[in-house]
């Protein structure tokens, strides 16, 4: 195993060390800038949907601590236990394109977080339950948990260094795991609220599996600039085929900076060596660089370029391209944003379907509003068009609506595509404790081949009650 992962942790290194370079030269060279303008900064990593981060552009804060005051405590430990119910409808359980389950269904979701928070030292224990229960078709009932412990050490105001420990279960498995692993959500590490929370749900099939991860984490604010470095190691694990088993060792960075008083430049990588429990050893990667700006007037935008890639080791092909796009925001009023997203990835690849079933290769990463992914060693160019909006109807109401449409271009066949995506969604906070929601989703993909389009209808009723 180790003689085949060195050409693959070769390259990766190369490229680690190149962006290094860059980072470095970066923060040399725009390290100083006028301290001018405000904004209060928190001293902490920004949290975000894989869109670029705005770097600081004030001092960082002293960050208050939790009083625990009105919360139930346990020494010096503050629990916060929640409750999610809902009830749901699904067209399509697993999105598929051949045999299509519906039913109706109940899920719940209970967790708790523990939390001891020190000021130089935040700990976070948390666990949950999820499960979804289809009375139609009991064999696609689902029974996920996951347990972890969130640590967060800032010795400075300016610097933070985060891990995580983290064990999931999960009753399905997608049918495509991308290459580039998604963030953790957790109740220590939530998801993003209201539109930039939306993601399609995608082709699964019931497939038991573990999955163990560690993430390391460094975070520096500068002057009006930030650095961040981090790697992550995961061991997935599948209860009824060990042979998908696969091991990931993930390694990422970013910088930002603003260079003049409303104009900002950005970078990141994400560098990911995937080594199957039997086959080749393959590295994906993709990295971009960008400009945005700060909020002119009503609008605010960011624009990217970049390169995305995979390799498989003893000669098993190559493939990548190019990745480029960019944001538009608007802010008509205060309780109203919206926004529109364009992004292109090109994947020219001469890694052949045998390769990639002796290989841990996955999906493209980036397409997290198709309802289908597509393989690393398919030849395509894919077009995502996304509008999202957020808008505040009181202090307790909020609602939020996403429509997306992915374009999927073949460039080796006269062969397009399509996947269509409508989200929308209301959230009323009806007490302190207690908040309602209903949702509904509609995903559909339209292929020229047989046998391969589908379309979904998710509709949900749910309670969030915090103890």
């Amino acid at each position: 195993m180790s003689g085949v992962r060195q050409p693959t942790l070769r390259k990766a290194s190369a490229r680690l060390r190149g962006l290094a370079v860059c980072v470095v030269l970066s923060t040399c060279l725009f390290g100083y800038v006028d301290p001018a303008l405000a904004q209060v900064s928190s001293g902490q990593a920004p949290v975000g949907s894989g869109g670029p981060s705005q770097p600081p552009l004030d001092p960082p804060v002293e960050r208050p601590l939790a009083s625990g005051a009105g919360m139930l405590t346990m020494g010096d430990w503050i629990l916060s236990p929640t409750l999610d119910l809902y009830t749901l409808y699904d067209s399509n359980i697993q999105s598929s394109p051949t045999t299509k389950f519906a039913s109706s269904g109940f899920h719940y979701h209970p967790a708790v977080q523990a939390e001891m928070d020190t000021g130089l030292f935040d700990t976070k224990l948390y666990g949950n339950f999820d499960s979804t229960l289809y009375p139609s078709w009991n064999g696609l009932n689902t029974f996920n948990r996951q347990a972890g412990v969130y640590e967060t050490y800032a010795p400075l105001r300016d610097l933070t260094f985060t891990t995580q420990l983290d064990y999931t279960h999960n009753t399905s498995a997608s049918v495509v795991v991308n290459s580039i692993p998604a963030p953790i959500t957790s109740a220590a590490t939530p998801a993003p609220q209201g539109a930039e929370g939306v993601v399609a749900t995608q082709q699964t099939t019931i497939n038991p599996n573990d999955t163990y991860t560690a993430t390391i984490n460094a975070y520096k604010e500068f002057n009006r600039a930030f650095l961040r470095v981090g790697s992550s190691f995961i061991d997935t694990q599948y209860e009824l085929n060990p042979t998908q088993d696969y091991y990931k060792e993930g390694y990422n960075g970013g910088i930002g900076f603003w260079f003049s008083p409303i104009f900002y430049a950005y970078a990141d990588a994400n560098d990911v060596n995937i080594i199957p429990a039997i086959g080749l050893v393959s590295n994906s990667y993709i990295a971009r660089a960008g400009i945005g700006s700060a909020q002119i007037g009503l609008y605010q935008g960011s624009i990217y370029y970049g390169q995305q890639g995979t390799a498989v080791d003893q000669g098993g092909g190559t493939a990548g391209g190019d990745v480029y796009g960019g944001v538009l925001s608007f802010y008509p009023t205060a309780v109203w944003t919206m926004s529109v997203s364009v992004d292109r990835v090109r994947n020219r690849s001469d890694i052949t379907a045998n390769v990639q079933g002796l290989s841990g290769l996955g999906g493209i990463g980036g397409l997290s509003l198709s309802a289908a992914n597509v393989s690393s060693n398919s030849s395509t160019q894919i077009t995502s068009i996304a509008y999202r909006t957020n808008y505040t109807l009181s202090e307790q109401a909020s609602v939020y609506a996403v429509v997306s449409d992915t374009r999927i271009s073949y460039l080796d066949m006269p062969q397009v595509d399509n996947s269509w995506l409508a989200s929308a969604g209301i959230r009323y906070q009806l007490k302190s404790d207690l908040s309602l929601s209903a949702d509904y989703q509609y995903t559909r993909y339209i292929s020229e081949q047989p046998l391969t389009s589908f379309n979904k209808n998710l509709v949900s009723l749910g309670a969030h009650y915090k103890f």
